[in-house]
């Protein structure tokens, strides 16, 4: 391994720390949630899981009929994109052997299956199979840029 692929990786594992740190705390650190007095756990959980494909999205397409705003709208489907773009990018470039795409897509699909279901069953989220989605054209997103630059610079993964 050369010098500039030695300090490449070794800052590129420093900023997915920090990244990693960050997303923890966005998705579990900022909220705590208490059942409602009539609602009980499997009543809760029930009523947040959407496995329907582009359900919630076409919902937020459709948000200034249903008196959401569009700017917010806009913040959760690009937001649900855009926060895993690092995850897509710094596995193959930390670890080499997600440098493959379908090795890299499996463990990003495990890795945000159980971000999902951990938000729903500590009753700090839902579970949307469309976060999922989008999440995983994000992670798309990042190893084609981890693509890209492997191909014009080489060096840095020698």
């Amino acid at each position: 391994m050369t010098d500039a692929a030695r300090r490449f990786r070794c800052t590129s594992a420093v900023l997915f720390a920090v990244y990693s740190l960050f997303m923890l705390w966005l998705l579990f650190g900022q909220r705590i949630v208490q059942l409602p007095q009539n609602e009980d756990y499997l009543q809760h959980i029930t009523a947040r899981i959407n496995l329907i494909p582009f359900r919630t999205i076409a919902e937020f397409a459709k948000a200034s009929e249903r008196g959401i705003s569009s700017s917010h709208a806009f913040i959760n489907l690009a937001g649900n994109v855009v926060m895993f773009i690092p995850l897509g990018a710094a596995l193959p470039v930390i670890w080499t052997r997600f440098r493959g795409f379908w090795r890299c897509m499996g463990t990003a699909l495990l890795l945000l299956l159980c971000i999902e279901l951990l938000q729903l069953f500590s009753l700090l989220g839902s579970a949307d199979i469309d976060d999922l989605i989008l999440n995983l054209i994000g992670v798309c997103i990042g190893y084609g840029a981890f693509s890209v630059l492997k191909r014009f610079s080489p060096r840095l993964f020698t």
